[in-house]
């Protein structure tokens, strides 16, 4: 497959904490495609069928809102456990189909796996967007894919994913704040408490989304943490139970999220439709 002229190439990297052999398998068995591919955040996977050789071809069915959103294409090389070379097509949004290349570097603990994908020119300003699309794609799959027994700072690690993505949510919250501000008009008394109310609660939002972010990357950065000595009877009752209040919580902001999510992105949809449309 020769590069076009018009093309430009985009790449994503992901520290996985699983071995090289076991990630490359993942991107080719359907029953684990099927739970961190093409997704999207409110949609599910209706359909995964893959022919695992070079020729082969895929096909990957995410249904949106009702509506189905095929991803297909073919195996152009496969080599265990560095190379996973494919087409990429996604009839819904464009009539071409990119290269993609899954590369895994095996490293002493994991490994690296780096995704580059070949697109058209013309889909040069939707570059963040599938830059951002691969990147939840990894991370779901990094969550997912993780050897047994992880030392403690793989494991602090592994918890740092969630933080990052909320500490970037709420980054968000306090921009469309402090955007909302600039639509007030400060000619009358309720409008100036409105926007003292926004002044404060978009400040305290930036302020905590860099704290979130920063202590998500400390939580990172513990992945080569030696492992230390530890007395495995002091485990007890309050360790167990902070640990069910923490997964609890969890599944709590789960079921909240879901409904904020669907509800927020029939906003976005009202927003991005053309006036009068």
């Amino acid at each position: 497959m020769t590069r076009p002229n018009d093309s430009f190439v985009m790449q994503v990297g992901r520290r996985f904490d699983a071995s090289a052999e076991r990630v490359y398998d993942a991107f080719l068995n359907p029953a684990m495609v099927g739970r961190f591919m093409f997704a999207s955040p409110t949609g599910r996977i209706v359909r995964c069928e893959i022919d695992a050789r070079v020729g082969g071809a895929f096909v990957i069915i995410d249904r949106r809102d009702g509506e189905d959103v095929a991803h297909s294409g073919r195996y152009r090389e496969l080599e265990r456990p560095r190379r996973i070379v494919f087409t990429l097509l996604v009839e819904k949004y464009s009539k071409d189909a990119d290269k993609v290349t899954i590369d895994v570097a095996p490293l002493g603990k994991g490994c690296e796996l780096t995704l580059t994908q070949e697109k058209t020119a013309k889909d040069a300003p939707h570059e963040d967007r599938a830059r951002e699309g691969w990147a939840d794609i990894l991370d779901v799959a990094a969550e997912l894919l993780v050897d047994t027994a992880p030392s403690c700072g793989v494991g602090v690690a592994q918890h740092a994913a969630i933080p990052a993505k909320i500490g970037v949510m709420f980054e968000g919250l306090a921009e469309t704040l402090e955007l909302h501000r600039k639509m007030l008009r400060l000619g009358d008394p309720n409008t100036r408490k409105e926007d003292e109310v926004y002044r404060e609660l978009a400040t305290s939002w930036r302020e905590i989304a860099i704290r979130v972010e920063k202590t998500a990357a400390l939580m990172t950065a513990q992945r080569e943490l030696p492992m230390g000595a530890h007395d495995e009877t002091a485990w007890g009752a309050d360790h167990l139970r902070a640990f069910e209040k923490f997964v609890s919580a969890q599944s709590r902001v789960l079921a909240l999220l879901q409904v904020a999510a669907d509800r927020d992105e029939k906003t976005l949809a009202t927003m991005k439709a053309p006036s009068g449309a």
